[in-house]
C-alpha cells in the first residue's frame, strides 16, 4: 500500500475512533491547504455570481426560509463536476465512504453536498441533521474552508452528544468534523467578525 493510501486511511480511522470514543470525529488537514483555497474560491465565485442562496428548515415537503433559525447561503456541490478542487473533495468523501463499509459494515450508498456561506452575525440554532419523514442521511460531515481562523472570530460549531458535554469545535481551515446526523443536535454560532465558510455533507444509505 502506498504511504498516501496509508495516511489516508489512518484519517480515516481517526474519524471513525472518534465517533466511536466520543460521539463525534475530527480530523485537522483532512484536505491539503490549496484544496482548501481552491474550494473558498469557488465559493467566491459563486457568490459573485449570484449563486449562493439563502437555504431554509425542512425537505422538499416542507421547506421553510426563517432566518431566525438558518441564515446560511448555500450552493449544491454536483456529483459529476469537473471542477479540479470539487473532484479532489469529492474522491476523497468517496474513498472514506468505501472505508467506512469495508470496515464498519455501514451501507452507505449515496451522498450530498453543499458549498455553505455564513455571513457576519449569521447562524443556525441548535438542531438535527435528519428529517422526520425522510430517514436516509446517516453520517454528516463538515469540512472548513476558513482562512487564517482566530479564536476571537468565535463562529464556532457547537455539538450536543445525548450523554456528555457540550463540544465545541473551532472552524479551521481543512478540518473535518464527522458524526451521527439522526443523533448529534449541533449549533453553528454566529462570527461577529468575518463571513464563515464550509462544506457540508451528508452520506446516506
Amino acid at each position: 500500500m502506498a504511504n498516501a493510501d496509508v495516511f489516508e486511511n489512518n484519517q480515516f480511522e481517526g474519524l471513525i475512533n472518534g465517533l466511536i470514543k466520543n460521539n463525534y470525529g475530527c480530523c485537522d488537514n483532512f484536505i491539503l491547504p490549496q484544496t482548501v483555497n481552491g474550494l473558498r474560491a469557488n465559493i467566491q465565485l459563486l457568490s459573485d455570481a449570484g449563486n449562493m442562496t439563502f437555504s431554509g428548515i425542512g425537505n422538499k415537503t416542507d421547506f421553510q426560509q426563517n432566518k431566525l433559525i438558518r441564515g446560511d447561503k448555500i450552493n449544491w456541490i454536483e456529483a459529476q463536476s469537473l471542477n479540479p478542487f470539487e473532484l479532489v473533495y469529492l474522491q476523497k468523501v468517496e474513498h472514506f465512504i468505501k472505508y467506512l463499509n469495508e470496515t464498519c459494515f455501514t451501507a452507505i450508498k449515496r451522498y450530498e453536498s453543499h458549498y455553505s456561506s455564513y455571513e457576519k452575525d449569521s447562524f443556525y440554532k441548535r438542531h438535527i441533521d435528519q428529517f422526520k419523514n425522510e430517514k436516509g442521511r446517516k453520517f454528516s460531515i463538515v469540512l472548513y474552508l476558513n482562512n487564517d481562523w482566530k479564536d476571537t472570530d468565535d463562529g464556532l460549531l457547537s455539538l450536543y452528544p445525548e450523554h456528555g458535554n457540550q463540544i465545541n469545535i473551532s472552524p479551521l481551515g481543512g478540518r473535518m468534523v464527522f458524526f451521527r446526523s439522526d443523533e448529534m443536535e449541533h449549533e453553528v454560532h454566529a462570527s461577529h467578525t468575518r463571513e464563515r465558510q464550509s462544506i457540508a455533507g451528508w452520506l446516506k444509505n
